[in-house]
């Protein structure tokens, strides 16, 4: 028995040899099944956690759940998912990741402090509350302004955008999972200013004013009709100097033809 175990173990010396110096000769045999997964490297988000976290490895093809939990007083926002290709924006959580081979990804759960809306006092229950993200635009402000907020069940907020100077209010739009309101008639891209957010609780949804620059007016005042000239002469002019060429006319022909009858 001895003797045989000490022939393994030669035996596993020569194998391990063997596949040390194949390495050696070729170290891309070592690394052909690295080349062939991907890496997912989640960063440390501020204001909650994710799993996974950390970096991991995946095999081609593989579906990554990305699942963002928030911390307390905080709120999920998104994910930016970002490779050497570019980056994109996503707003589903849990989100799913698809990954390629040979691909490194880079993700970050976005998370926001939740505010309670002004006049009111913060909620207790975030998970009956509804959740409504005011965004900026351009042309104009909003009260209250941009942040995250969180409305207790039956409470309502009015929303009131306010367009800058040269700039008009078109309308809101609003964003979010599931975008319906029940029975009620909706609209994601509503006109009433203020708007009343009376709706979406348990979720969160977005809010962004859309404001439209004013274009300059034309003026409708009638314009003078302009009239034809002759060397700087009017045409009203040059009819009176004909009238007046025409009567001296008359006169001297009236004249020369008395002073013909007085010689008879």
């Amino acid at each position: 028995m001895l003797k045989c175990a000490k022939k393994l173990q030669v035996f596993a010396l020569i194998l391990l040899t063997s596949a040390l110096l194949l390495a050696a000769i070729n170290p891309n045999i070592a690394s052909v099944k690295a080349q062939g997964q991907a890496t997912i490297v989640v960063m440390a988000a501020l204001g909650g956690t994710t799993d996974p976290s950390g970096t991991t490895t995946y095999d081609d093809g593989t579906p990554v759940t990305l699942t963002a939990t928030a911390g307390d007083g905080f709120v999920f926002q998104n994910w930016e998912i970002a490779t050497s290709a570019g980056a994109n924006i996503v707003y589903d959580n849990p989100a799913t990741l698809t990954v390629s081979g040979g691909v490194s990804y880079g993700v970050q759960a976005f998370f926001a402090p939740i505010q309670a809306p002004p006049g009111t006092t913060a909620t207790a229950n975030l998970a009956t509350a509804a959740i409504v993200v005011v965004l900026a635009a351009a042309g104009g402000t909003t009260t209250p302004a941009p942040g995250t907020y969180a409305l207790d069940s039956a409470a309502s907020l009015m929303l009131t955008a306010t367009p800058d100077s040269g700039w008009v209010f078109h309308n809101w739009i609003i964003s979010g999972t599931p975008l319906t309101h029940g029975a009620y008639s909706f609209t994601a891209t509503p006109t009433d200013n203020p708007y009343n957010v009376n709706h979406g609780y348990g979720n969160t949804y977005t809010y962004q004013p859309v404001f439209s620059p004013i274009s300059p007016t034309v003026s409708n005042a009638p314009t003078a009709t302009p009239t034809s000239t002759m060397g700087g002469i009017s045409d009203t002019a040059i009819i009176i100097a004909l009238a007046v060429v025409l009567v001296i006319v008359v006169i001297a022909f009236g004249a020369f033809a008395y002073m013909k009858r007085s010689k008879k």
